[in-house]
């Protein structure tokens, strides 16, 4: 009887562990901009019901697309907008996320007539003025492990400046693709690492100021993270990121897939959740 309440204590633990896992890899919320450069508008205006229209129309449309953009409404009323999501994640989890951005941006910028907000898997933006053939770097945010990457992980800066410069070159012949300028590699290095690279660019954007906007965001993102085990960094108008793992203790990883779900912090918090489990079993003693 005892085993059989600690069996039923452990699934319980375990179900709700991964239930929590699952949530946030697709909801995690990295930050909000809300330009007061651009003024406010009044509540029960007519901007405020372009934009409230505009927002709902980006909703809907992520259950379509990756991307999508939007103009409402004549003169001073105009609304811009778009949402943009990462290259490979599926249509449940980009219409997850951008529903959840559209909600938040309208809650955290009240009144503001140009906001942008950035997830884990997706971005959208609002504003009063046409933004979307602009190159643009700010704002942005980034994420980065906690993690220094492993002495053993020889030239990895180097290495790891080279293969990107590789990708943001290959990815500025995709703006045509289904999925425009979005490009992953993985390549495994003296068979101990494997290196994966992702970049994206906004598809209004040519392939010139794609390259641009990718370099920039690239040289940003080594400055403040290029030693860490990964670190993600997502502007206005492009994202760039980078993630490794041990291949000497993992299985190869799969080629990408457009049905996947795509999070650079998706495999530690799995080793997160089987060391809790691990733990959880030494906790009942089973």
């Amino acid at each position: 009887m005892e085993t059989t309440k600690k069996l039923s204590v452990l699934l319980c633990l375990f179900f709700t562990m991964n239930q929590a896992i699952s949530e946030s890899d697709s909801d995690e919320h990295m930050a909000t901009f809300c330009n007061d450069s651009s003024g406010n508008f009044t509540r029960n205006t007519t901007y405020n019901t372009n934009l409230n229209t505009l927002l709902s129309t980006l909703s809907n449309q992520s259950s379509f697309a990756n991307y999508y953009n939007l103009t409402t409404g004549l003169g001073s009323d105009t609304v811009h907008g778009m949402f943009l999501c990462i290259g490979d994640v599926n249509r449940t989890t980009c219409n997850a996320c951008v529903k959840n951005a559209t909600i938040e941006i309208a809650k955290n910028c009240t009144n503001h007539r140009e906001a942008i907000i950035y997830y884990f898997s997706c971005m959208v933006r609002y504003s009063d003025k046409f933004f979307l053939s602009t190159l643009e770097t700010k704002p942005n945010t980034y994420w980065s492990s906690d993690d220094p990457i492993p002495k053993s992980y020889d030239k990895f800066g180097q290495r790891l400046s080279d293969k990107m410069g590789e990708v943001i070159i290959r990815s500025s012949l995709l703006s045509s693709s289904f999925t425009p300028y979005y490009l992953m590699d993985t390549t495994t290095f003296d068979n101990l690492y494997d290196l994966e690279s992702v970049v994206q660019c906004s598809p209004h954007l040519d392939p010139k100021n794609c390259t641009t906007c990718l370099k920039l965001a690239l040289q940003e993102l080594t400055q403040c993270c290029g030693d860490q085990l990964w670190a993600f960094i997502f502007t206005p108008k492009c994202l760039v990121s980078f993630d490794t793992s041990n291949s000497s203790s993992l299985p190869p990883l799969p080629p990408p897939s457009r049905s996947g779900s795509f999070s650079i912090r998706g495999n530690n918090k799995i080793l997160v959740g089987m060391i809790l489990a691990v733990s959880v079993f030494a906790f009942l003693g089973l």
